[in-house]
């Protein structure tokens, strides 16, 4: 069944010649992409499996629910990557609420965290985020009429176009959803370059220091929404 985020407008294959292929993301892709996260971003040898799982899981609900485009590539017959983006013109006003059952399914997953250590230094990590994504968006909230929510490659798949088909669909349909200006978090455990290869502009970041010594530097992206290149893959996001 396909995920409601994304049935507006279905994606379309990549060209052939790519061998990866977007479609809308899927109620039975949940498991390969939480599977993915977990990998990724709760690799922690210190946090226990039921723990960096619901902590995945978390984020991919809370992603969707933020969401009103979902969108997977798909390689060999295995989901490699996922796009989370938002146009706020199609974004229902109940997205943040109980009313949506992406945001029940983040409440069912959380109660058991304040019961663990590596729960409860899971949920300090996410309000501590929470808190820096509020700082770098001060004063800019009406900027803005879209947002890439979640973007993940799977990090076998890297350098192999991938994240650009992607990125490209997501922008493709903010321009067809008549959307100006988009913006993105993102961090020094992502791959920031991207972006600016991509030629997005930094316009705010901040350094935060851990107290085993290490530091990480989170960053605020924005573009414009231009139009789809000539030639690229710019499905119907």
């Amino acid at each position: 069944m396909d995920d409601p985020a994304d049935r507006m407008i279905p994606a379309a294959p990549a060209p052939p010649s790519v061998g990866v292929t977007l479609r809308p993301l899927r109620r039975d892709d949940h498991p390969a992409l939480i599977t993915m996260m977990r990998r990724m971003w709760y690799a922690d040898p210190t946090m226990g499996d039921d723990c960096a799982r619901r902590l995945a899981t978390i984020d991919l609900h809370h992603g969707l629910s933020c969401s009103t485009i979902a969108t997977v590539a798909v390689y060999g017959g295995r989901v490699v990557g996922m796009i989370l983006a938002r146009v706020d013109a199609k974004a229902s006003p109940l997205r943040s609420t109980p009313f949506n059952r992406r945001v029940r399914r983040v409440i069912r997953e959380s109660l058991p965290l304040p019961f663990t250590a590596d729960g409860r230094r899971g949920i300090r990590d996410a309000l501590d985020l929470i808190a820096v994504d509020r700082r770098l968006m001060r004063g800019l909230g009406k900027r803005y009429d879209a947002e890439v929510v979640l973007f993940l490659v799977d990090e076998r798949m890297r350098g192999k176009g991938v994240g650009r088909l992607l990125f490209d669909h997501a922008i493709g349909r903010f321009h067809a959803q008549g959307a100006r200006r988009y913006f993105l978090f993102t961090d020094t455990t992502c791959d920031a370059g991207f972006y600016d290869h991509r030629g997005l502009t930094r316009i705010r970041e901040e350094r935060q220091e851990h107290p085993d010594g290490t530091a990480d530097a989170y960053y605020l992206y924005e573009d414009e929404v231009r139009e789809p290149r000539s030639g690229g893959h710019h499905p119907g996001r």
